[in-house]
């Protein structure tokens, strides 16, 4: 698709193919080789984009933003201007040596850094976001840009996410045209397209009827058309077992809960507190009752096939790829076509299709931003009528998917 959401598009001349989240992990293993160590430079392809894991960002330097922006942008453009293809992996070193050298002077490097701006991104909760642009006015690089600003993550959360299974699953969104431009990854972050025109929703958004329902459509796309490439990440999301799509979430949920239960003191004593009072024992013993009845539920409509997705037919749940946080600010639409794109899949994974839909009906009563400090307003919360409109164009949207499959 196109930037607005009007028309498919292929985004580069990569051979997009998918390699295993361990490829990340083998090249780290080979950054610390003597030969490497000291070469914030070195770097592979991974997930046919550049993966520099000796390159460092820090959230409070705008100067390493923009220095790991241009070194991202050079080294994808070096790769597409030649269609895609590692042939020499010596030769794209020493180019990108060439142009970052500082022995040389850096005149190249500081024309093009001189030309680059970069402002904070508000809205994220996980990560911190930048936009980089100025990139079509840099006349240096490999081949001309067709794109001005880029978006830099510098990731957050560190142990709850596994960023090379996370950043694998992205890229391969990217292939499926539902996620937007992956474009190459360093030690602590990565590089993604900027979404020209799009701002994140507001409060306001949710009461558009329009707005509502091209969420469900999104959301179906998602749903219908994103298969887990074969290999590990399969294995990761859907489980190892033959014919059978295991679900993340209680996985997800049980981790999680080991994890808040590990601590007895946080920032405050506020907020020391505030999580005492949250009763963990109590709800862990509650997850574990729901988890039991959807065993309970699954053994007793045990007929039909336990591989069926959303686009399938079974008396089970449905079970999906999911987005799991679609919340206001990880869905953006377009100011003048009113196009929905999906943003942020770091929590993803295979889950119950309903789940999707049911969490993000829970997301209009907000609580995550700064303001509202983790109180939801269920005032918001959308009614059965609302519900079921959304529910019946989600379904639609399916149909019509499913048709265009067989097709």
């Amino acid at each position: 698709r196109n930037n607005d959401g009007s028309t498919k598009h292929i985004y580069s001349l990569l051979k997009l193919t998918t390699m295993p989240p361990s490829d990340y992990i083998h090249t780290r293993k080979l950054s610390q080789e003597p030969s490497n160590s000291n070469e914030s430079y070195f770097s592979k392809v991974v997930d046919s984009h550049p993966y520099f894991p000796n390159l460092s960002v820090s959230a409070s330097d705008i100067s390493s933003v923009k220095h790991a922006a241009l070194v991202l942008v050079y080294s994808s453009l070096l790769l597409r201007s030649n269609g895609g293809q590692l042939d020499d992996e010596v030769e794209h070193k020493k180019k990108v040596m060439e142009f970052f050298d500082t022995n040389s002077g850096g005149t190249q490097e500081s024309s093009a850094m001189s030309q680059l701006s970069c402002t904070k991104v508000t809205g994220g909760i996980t990560n911190a976001l930048f936009r980089v642009s100025g990139f079509q006015s840099i006349t240096s690089l490999p081949t001309t840009a067709d794109f001005d600003s880029v978006l830099v993550r510098i990731f957050g959360a560190e142990g709850m996410i596994d960023r090379d299974i996370e950043t694998s699953t992205y890229a391969a969104l990217c292939n499926a045209d539902i996620a937007y431009k992956y474009m190459g990854r360093f030690s602590n972050g990565r590089i993604e397209g900027w979404l020209d025109g799009y701002h994140p929703l507001q409060n306001q958004d949710l009461t558009d009827e329009a707005t509502s329902l091209e969420i469900a459509k999104e959301m179906a796309r998602l749903h219908c058309l994103f298969d887990v490439p074969e290999g590990e990440l399969r294995d990761h999301h859907c489980g190892t077992e033959l014919d059978v799509i295991s679900v993340g979430l209680w996985d997800q949920l049980s981790s999680w809960m080991e994890q808040a239960k590990g601590y007895s003191e946080f920032k405050t004593a506020k907020d020391t507190e505030r999580a005492r009072a949250l009763q963990l024992d109590k709800i862990e013993m509650e997850v574990q009752t729901i988890i039991q009845s959807f065993a309970a539920t699954e053994e007793e409509n045990d007929s039909g096939d336990s591989t069926a997705s959303i686009c399938g037919s079974s008396s089970k749940p449905n079970v999906v790829f999911c987005h799991n946080d679609l919340l206001l600010g990880n869905i953006m639409k377009h100011k003048t076509t009113g196009h929905i794109q999906l943003i942020d899949f770091e929590y993803g994974g295979s889950n119950y299709a309903a789940f999707d839909m049911a969490n993000h009906f829970n997301e209009y009563a907000g609580g995550t931003t700064t303001k509202e400090n983790g109180v939801p307003d269920y005032t918001r919360f959308p009614n059965s009528e609302r519900q079921t409109k959304f529910c019946v164009e989600y379904v639609k949207m399916t149909k019509r998917l499913e048709s265009m499959k067989s097709d």
